[in-house]
């Protein structure tokens, strides 16, 4: 069996609402990582290949065959917040902004280019104006790109720094999560290369990894 891995590096926050601890092992009970506005990082993010047989260049697959991957990861997790799509905070806050209305969300004043993974994890894009909330609640990943409005004051650059530099995630965006998520999107979207996606690890600091396999 022989086995590749590639690294891609990101920069981004996440806010983990689900965090919970023990003040007997960490010393405080204090969750500082559930902070709304989030917390940053730099990932890296280790994709492994495998195959029993080598193709045609005689490599498991060519590293550029991945190109789609690090466009994905530039495109939709670099330099964004990362939050849970079943986190009531978030559902408070964007109707606070006014971008929350009868179970839409709302581009206000334009539009936006959108990306989802749904829940076969194969992408999905378009470009809308709303978007039903229980859509982006069902994906396991929907964010939007590269708003837009004829209206131009400090109010419409206020909306596109929020639309386009905030990511849903289904379920808490803790890294063990991220790293499920990843291990199973590369997995599908992989198959017509002929290997198998082994092993995801993430890290969100040179000394904190979490992996995620299911072989």
């Amino acid at each position: 069996m022989f086995e590749i891995s590639k690294t891609f590096e990101f920069s981004a926050a996440h806010s983990v609402h689900s965090q919970k601890l023990n003040p007997e092992w960490a010393g405080s009970s204090y969750p500082k990582c559930r902070r709304l506005l989030g917390h940053g990082h730099n990932y890296r993010l280790t994709i492994y290949l495998r195959s029993e047989k080598l193709d045609s260049s005689q490599m498991v697959t060519d590293f550029g065959h991945l190109k789609w991957l690090k466009e994905f990861i530039d495109d939709c997790f670099d330099h964004k917040l990362i939050i849970g799509s079943d986190d009531p905070a978030f559902e408070i806050l964007f109707e606070k902004l006014g971008i929350l209305e009868k179970g839409k969300v709302k581009v206000p004043f334009g539009e936006a280019n959108f990306v989802l993974v749904n829940t076969s994890f194969r992408l999905e894009t378009g470009r809308a104006s709303e978007i039903d909330l229980k859509l982006i609640k069902e994906v396991p990943f929907f964010t939007f790109n590269n708003y837009s409005s004829e209206e131009k004051s400090p109010l419409t650059d206020f909306y596109q720094r929020l639309i386009d530099g905030t990511a849903f995630f289904k379920g808490s965006p803790t890294s063990e999560n991220l790293a499920r998520f990843f291990y199973r999107f590369v997995s599908e979207n992989v198959k017509p290369l002929g290997v198998e996606c082994s092993k995801v690890e993430i890290y969100e600091t040179p000394t904190s990894c979490a992996s995620y396999s299911e072989r």
